[in-house]
């Protein structure tokens, strides 16, 4: 078992800091809690605050705890772009038939 760096508790799967590289427990995994080297470099970094999301758009925007929704596509226009195979098959069958219905009415001997 290793040790936090810090207290000296006794941990089965420490925190490894990103900034100091030191190994430490739950309680002091966050570097002001343990008095990171690197703490300008934590500071430093933007963290977001309640009522920001971050989404596609590409930055924060202040939605409540929201998302932001992209481009709205309708479910139909969806369906039509991904079946086109059902058209061809529909098309193919109706031209089997119209030919049979030919075939019969025109007297061919193999279809009476």
């Amino acid at each position: 078992m290793a040790r936090c760096d810090r207290c000296g508790n006794e941990v089965a799967l420490p925190f490894s800091c990103q900034y100091c590289g030191g190994h430490y427990c739950a309680e002091c995994r966050l570097p002001p809690n343990h008095d990171c080297v690197n703490i300008a470099l934590w500071n430093s970094k933007p963290r977001p605050a309640v009522g920001i999301s971050y989404g596609k758009g590409g930055g924060a925007t202040p939605t409540g705890g929201g998302y932001i929704a992209g481009p709205q596509r309708s479910f139909v226009k969806r369906r039509a772009e991904g079946i086109p195979y059902l058209k061809i098959m529909i098309a193919i069958i109706v031209l089997i038939l119209l030919i049979f219905a030919w075939l019969v009415f025109s007297g061919y001997p193999l279809l009476r």
